[in-house]
């Protein structure tokens, strides 16, 4: 006997829907399906608007929960008066149907079809379309919108209303609209999010005042990612790979143990699909810039029990700063079994490079700090620059369902990255009325070996007491990641011209870095934690939820490095080991309606600080600290549209500060560091996403952080701003509307990136201004296959930097006025 899915599974819905597409193929073309069984016999109220019957036709079916299937071609141009009254479901089709020229035959409990009446000479003729009208689940990938209806950041799956903290989603559409790629891409689109461009390559992520390092999870499973080397976690993030990322901003101890304020990330990789499924997508934009994606998946056997997923991808672009180009490469399979009805596996791997010519290092300003407006195409680096990047990673989970309530769920993933790098820069300050300016040049390589390895175990379960339904989750989690590092860095004999650069520099050999270096070294590191968590979701009465959970955690650290620093040598062999941490969460989620919920909850901060050491080389205290958060969630339209208004405080101890009086040459800046640091952020966050209109899908929020030091080892910025660098007003909008009627093949987007001003202070102030860039977007729907789309980035060609960095370096433009046209396939 052949094994199939639980009837009671998604899993046996989606290949219901899978089956009932493929015996309608060459007839049927469109079918709306809802997810519970219509009463056929019960009156009720409808509220359904006149306009096309396509879309009165789709209102009846959400509404009934039936699914309904017709041929497009029969409904297309017509037109319904709408529908209010009281009936039962076959009354109200009837209804809609009267004067059509069609009419309802049951074809299942739940499942109608359209046909012609007799005597009309309508055929149905075309291959078969799905439009999915049941509730929006986690998974985003075919939806066509930009809210979701769970995450699964926080174990098991919770709409976004039962989650008490604040979660931005980035979907599979948003993504495929904006021409999202990388995760640089995702996290400057994510309301709330700052980057800093770090000029060895890579970018720093901040949330609410706090930098994000090492928050990163992949289905779920918490690795420790990068740490305190940017490039290892801000390039090789292919997102052709991933059905979604979820952004949790906040204290996310509770997740993976150690962790600042700031919040995490979790990649939700694209999982093999129920039903026959093919995309293809090429683009063509400014600079350059081609990309060729295919993503193709199904069963596998005739009983669907196999299903297979695999996406390729390339992708070349130039720059708008001379000399820079890039190319990306990535590869994509997974598998998932039915192994019983009730318990699946599921495995997967990808393959990432990058090979790229870059131009680190930034932009120096003027003395005083002041722009010397260079141009946007200025690069002060190398035709030989160099960075290579090789990410290999491998995925595997199992799934198994005790009963309707009850499920177990095992994930592990392992990730290696390799990196090889050897570029040239250049910084110096400007002095006014220089006509030829020139700047100290220098060339780095690098060789670096990362590896992260992480497992996760959690089984959850609802049941019954006091006559409510509670929710359990009880699991175990651990991460080990490694990293063997070898850098040199040498001063160059000649001086770069600033306003007529020379790419040209004769190229250092390999074997002349070591022997010349002014600073390199090696280091090597292993960070292992492990923990167990629990999360109890009680139902105290029906309107109000208490939430309560902890993790217990295990840390260990070695950090061995032999580095040379302006002229000294430093051996360091640090070792850092906690025990038993114990990271409390607490909530309660209260529902004012069916819409609206107030929340309130509580997040301990633990972050482990052993990269940081003090002038006598131990490893500093780990950061502690208390985050608090209030907010409002709403949800409409059966989970189609989400919007959350939040107050957050956080506070962290034992931060890490550098102290300029001292020197440390293990220190990757020469400087020693104190644990004296103390500060705090506050704010507001407002956020929408989804459908909030017919034919409007919006995401966006506004952001307001403020920051203030409250103990520093330089008393004269106590009080003052904590981190300048995140700006004190942050909106992020877009929005993208499907018109309607004879326009109906058209869509158009626009949305605006909007910030208040940022600054850097070291000795001088270095400040960028306040600024917005305006974005849009026009697409044609061709066929039922194909369409079109123009996107078009900061219309106004607005001229920011993206980064503040010193006088002498480190300084970004943010990206000129671009287009991109793109091909988009669905079969």
């Amino acid at each position: 006997m052949q094994a199939f899915p639980s009837p009671r599974s998604p899993l046996k819905r989606a290949v219901q829907a899978a089956l009932l597409g493929v015996c309608l193929s060459g007839a049927l073309p469109l079918a709306v399906m809802a997810e519970t069984p219509a009463n056929d016999t019960q009156a009720r109220d409808w509220n359904i608007a006149s306009g096309a019957l396509a879309s009165a036709l789709d209102q009846f079916a959400r509404q009934a929960g039936i699914s309904l299937s017709y041929d497009a071609t029969s409904v297309a141009g017509k037109t319904s008066s709408g529908l209010n009254g009281r009936f039962d479901p076959q009354q109200a089709l009837e209804q809609l149907l009267r004067g059509q020229g069609l009419q309802a035959q049951r074809q299942g409990n739940s499942t109608w079809m359209l046909l012609p009446q007799a005597g009309d000479a309508s055929t149905l003729n075309l291959g078969a379309t799905l439009i999915n009208g049941e509730r929006l689940g986690a998974t985003t990938d075919g939806t066509g919108s930009y809210t979701t209806g769970a995450v699964t950041i926080g174990k098991g799956e919770h709409s976004l209303r039962e989650t008490p903290q604040s979660v931005s989603v980035m979907t599979r559409q948003f993504m495929d609209d904006q021409n999202v790629t990388t995760i640089d891409d995702v996290m400057e689109r994510t309301p709330g999010i700052t980057s800093y461009e770090s000029p060895m390559g890579g970018k720093y992520f901040y949330s609410r005042g706090f930098k994000m390092l090492g928050q990163y999870q992949y289905d779920g499973v918490p690795l420790d990612m990068g740490k305190d080397y940017v490039q290892a976690d801000s390039f090789s993030a292919n997102m052709a790979i991933y059905d979604r990322v979820e952004v949790l901003k906040g204290a996310a101890g509770m997740l993976k143990g150690a962790g600042t304020a700031s919040g995490a990330v979790n990649f939700v990789r694209k999982r093999p699909q129920a039903k026959p499924t093919t995309s293809l997508s090429l683009s063509a934009g400014t600079w350059d810039n081609y990309r060729a994606d295919v993503d193709t998946g199904g069963p596998l056997n005739d009983s669907g029990t196999l299903r297979g997923r695999a996406a390729v991808s390339q992708q070349t672009r130039g720059s708008y700063m001379d000399i820079a180009k890039r190319q990306d490469q990535a590869f994509y399979g997974a598998l998932d079994f039915d192994l019983t009805p009730d318990t699946t596996l599921g495995v997967g791997a990808s393959y990432e490079d990058v090979d790229a010519t870059p131009c680190w290092g930034g932009l120096p300003r003027y003395a005083d700090g002041k722009s010397a407006n260079l141009s946007r195409s200025t690069c002060l680096g190398q035709s030989w620059n160099d960075w290579q990047s090789r990410r290999t990673t491998f995925f595997a989970d199992v799934t198994h369902h005790f009963n309707d309530d009850w499920k177990l769920k095992v994930a592990a993933v392992h990730s290696r990255n390799l990196q090889d790098t050897k570029y040239a820069a250049s910084e110096g300050t400007i002095n006014y009325g220089d006509p030829a300016p020139t700047a100290n040049s220098y060339a780095a390589l690098m060789d670096y070996d990362h590896k992260d390895y992480g497992l996760d175990a959690y089984i959850d379960g609802k049941f019954e007491a006091f006559g409510l339904q509670h929710e359990l989750i009880l699991g175990a989690n651990g991460s080990r990641g490694t990293q063997d590092d070898v850098y040199a860095i040498q001063n160059l004999p000649k001086r770069q011209s600033i306003y007529q650069p020379d790419h040209h520099f004769p190229e250092p050999a390999d074997n002349t870095f070591w022997p010349n270096m002014y600073r390199g070294g090696t280091v090597k590191e292993t960070a292992t934690q492990y923990g167990t968590y629990a999360t109890l979701r009680l139902r105290l009465a029906e309107p109000l939820m208490f939430i309560v959970g902890s993790r217990v955690s295990w840390y260990e650290n070695r950090r061995q490095s032999n580095n040379l620093a302006w002229g000294e040598w430093a051996v360091q062999d640090a070792r850092t080991k906690e025990t038993g941490e114990v990271t409390p969460f607490a909530a309660l989620i209260y529902d004012l309606d069916e819409h609206l919920s107030v929340y309130a909850s509580y997040a301990d901060i633990f972050q482990p600080q052993s990269s940081y050491a003090t002038a006598d080389g131990a490893a500093l205290k780990p950061k502690i600290g208390d985050n608090y958060e209030l907010g409002i969630k709403g949800e409409w339209f059966d989970g189609r549209l989400n919007s959350s208004l939040a107050l957050f405080r956080s506070i962290e101890k034992n931060g890490a500060e550098t102290d300029y009086a001292s020197f440390c040459p293990t220190s990757a800046d020469g400087y020693c560091y104190t644990d004296k640091g103390k500060v705090r952020a506050q704010g507001v966050e407002a956020e929408i996403s989804g459908e909030v209109l017919e034919r409007l899908q919006v995401f966006g929020g506004y952001t307001y952080t403020q920051t203030k030091s409250l103990n520093n080892i330089d008393t004269r910025k106590e009080g003052g701003v904590s981190n300048t660098y995140v700006p004190r007003h942050m909106l992020r909008l877009w929005g993208d509307y499907q018109l309607d009627g004879a326009l109906s093949k058209w869509s158009v987007g626009t949305g605006v990136n909007a910030q208040s001003s940022n600054y850097r202070v070291q000795g001088i102030k270095l400040e960028q201004a306040g600024y917005a860039t305006w974005n849009a977007r026009v697409a044609y729907r061709i066929d039922d296959t194909w369409t079109v789309a123009l996107n078009g980035n900061n219309l106004f060609d607005k001229s920011y930097f993206n980064t503040v960095g010193t006088a002498s370096w480190g300084n970004f433009y943010g990206e000129p006025r671009n287009f991109t046209v793109s091909l988009k396939g669905d079969f």
